[in-house]
């Protein structure tokens, strides 16, 4: 097989171009990551780097290129994205992580500042498992039980967990929060054992608004992910009546919620006896995540 020796920004020049015609911010860098992706490479690529390349090669690398002129987000071409210090991969049953969730764990360490301390943490709907295993990553005592519908995001689950050696304090559970009786069967599950701490980022997107979205997030993102019925806070009124019997007395509850959300989120939580404590704003200046307490 022939090789070539070329600079990357040469050959990726052109399909910058394509892309940027198209409106795609990260011309560059989703150039850069899927030429990593035809090379088999785990490292970054850089623009000033000389590789060596084959014609086979080149044209793996432009077929990934039409995948993403189609609207095919990067990370569902490569199956693999980066959230708070890890790369995690993902298919098509997970949600794909997004930076703004990175404010639930600004948000835990905040109020957890010693790194030491024992944790037993929850992780509802975990998807790549992305919430829980930087916690487990950062809280290198603590445990992490990972709860998610769908068994095929438990299994990324089990993948992550092992590629960042995190398996032995991760315990994955198959349930369904909206079946009546979930949180007796986690409650069994744990031996009768609350929970520190619950994080969770549920559907809550309206139904109706889900085709508002970005192609990328409307046609890629499992619905049911996104799906938060007709006011988007159906997960919320199903979860929170729980939460009394599954997280230990002080222990703290961290959500991620909508635009606008936090008023009723709020007011339900008050009227299952938990304190709201405080708003974290994501980059955007949205309030992304309410923190609460029970009492």
């Amino acid at each position: 097989m022939t090789y070539k020796n070329i600079d990357v920004y040469t050959l990726i020049e052109p399909e910058v171009l394509k892309l940027r015609n198209i409106g795609v911010e990260t011309a560059n860098l989703d150039c850069r990551l899927l030429l990593s992706k035809s090379l088999r490479r785990r490292e970054s690529l850089y623009n000033h780097q000389n590789i060596f390349i084959s014609q086979s090669e080149i044209a793996k690398f432009q077929s990934l290129i039409q995948q993403r002129l189609t609207g095919k987000p990067v990370s569902r071409i490569i199956n693999k994205r980066s959230f708070w210090k890890k790369e995690f991969e993902l298919n098509d049953a997970t949600l794909d992580p997004r930076s703004d969730s990175e404010t639930l764990i600004e948000s835990i360490i905040e109020h957890y500042p010693d790194k030491l301390e024992f944790l037993k943490i929850i992780d509802l709907g975990s998807g790549t498992g992305c919430l829980g295993l930087s916690l487990l990553d950062e809280y290198q005592n603590s445990t992490v039980s990972f709860l998610d519908v769908s068994q095929k995001s438990l299994e990324i689950v089990k993948i992550n967990s092992f590629n960042f050696g995190l398996s032995d304090r991760s315990k994955l559970i198959h349930l369904d929060w909206r079946n009546e009786n979930w949180d007796t069967k986690l409650f069994e599950i744990e031996n009768h054992n609350k929970f520190d701490i619950l994080i969770s980022n549920p559907p809550y997107i309206p139904t109706n608004d889900i085709h508002k979205l970005q192609k990328e997030v409307k046609e890629y993102d499992p619905f049911i992910a996104l799906n938060g019925g007709k006011d988007g806070l159906d997960a919320y009124k199903l979860i929170m009546p729980k939460l009394r019997n599954l997280i230990k007395k002080n222990g703290k509850i961290f959500f991620e919620i909508g635009k606008g959300q936090e008023n009723f989120v709020s007011s339900k939580a008050m009227e299952n006896g938990l304190s709201p404590v405080e708003y974290k704003k994501d980059l955007s200046g949205v309030n992304r995540v309410i923190v609460l307490i029970i009492k």
